[in-house]
């Protein structure tokens, strides 16, 4: 069967609109993270002895727009969000590919279904040679086999299956990818943000300023919020289009098994005079 290739396309399409999307987002006031700024204001100036923890007016990651989230996160925040454009591209591509219609189109069960009852095999082997859709792919070794090689179909309909499913669940390989990777990635930026901020803490002489450590662990935190944000979407799309392709298979394998009973039955009919 033949594919075009939609999942690089979509990807590229996604990219430049997130891209073009987080720099008009972009602002000279969300450049800087804000735990950094803080950072240096006690590094240039000692905390006030009369001043009780968690008064700081930094401005919390809550208030934030999503770029400047994004900008918090550092530079691993680039990989998870690459993962999400690949997800979205390919669970549009899975989407636009495992549609009914497309699959197992009426039209071509219904020509079958008739040129079966006929017993014309030579049409119902043209009429699946002209017609792109995966059943007519299921279904072509089997009358190929019916014509040369008597009626061992089922097990012809059975290899023909395997083959066919294995189509339809080739593109869902890298959801599943996504739905490893993505964690994986925010977690290392998590640990990655944390020991930073470990050491700017200590670096800065502020240790008694827990508002600056909870901070910047809350910001390192971000990855691993986004990684997840990602990786669950992925997931939940990885085995709804594999249940997907395991359903319209079973539909066309029973549509499949009718034809050939039909085919069958017309093969043992006395010829009409």
């Amino acid at each position: 069967m033949k594919h075009r290739p939609l999942a690089p396309v979509i990807t590229a399409a996604l990219a430049l609109l997130l891209a073009a999307a987080f720099l008009r987002a972009e602002s000279p006031a969300t450049a800087q993270s804000p735990f950094l700024t803080e950072t240096a204001i006690a590094d240039s100036t000692p905390a006030d002895a009369g001043e009780e923890p968690g008064t700081s007016d930094a401005p919390a990651i809550r208030g934030r727009n999503l770029a400047a989230l994004f900008q918090s996160g550092g530079m691993l925040m680039w990989p998870i969000l690459l993962c999400s454009i690949v997800m979205v591209a390919f669970g549009l591509e899975r989407a636009a590919a495992l549609r009914t219609a497309r699959i197992f189109p009426d039209a071509v069960v219904r020509d079958l279904q008739r040129l079966a009852r006929a017993g014309d095999i030579p049409g119902a082997l043209n009429r699946c040679q002209t017609d792109p859709s995966p059943f007519a792919h299921l279904m072509l070794p089997c009358l190929q086999r019916a014509a040369h090689a008597g009626f061992e179909m089922e097990a012809a309909l059975e290899e023909s299956g395997a083959r066919v499913l294995y189509d339809l669940r080739r593109n869902c390989k890298p959801l599943a990818v996504i739905a490893d990777v993505a964690p994986l990635l925010g977690l290392m930026g998590t640990v990655t943000g944390m020991i930073k901020a470990f050491e700017v803490v200590a670096s800065s002489g502020a240790l008694g300023r827990t508002e600056l450590l909870a901070e910047g662990i809350s910001e390192a935190l971000l990855t691993t919020a986004f990684g997840l944000l990602v990786a669950i979407p992925a997931v939940v799309l990885y085995h709804f289009f594999r249940g997907k392709a395991e359903y319209l298979l079973r539909l066309m394998e029973d549509a499949g098994l009718d034809i050939l009973a039909l085919l069958r039955n017309a093969s043992r009919e006395p010829p009409t005079p």
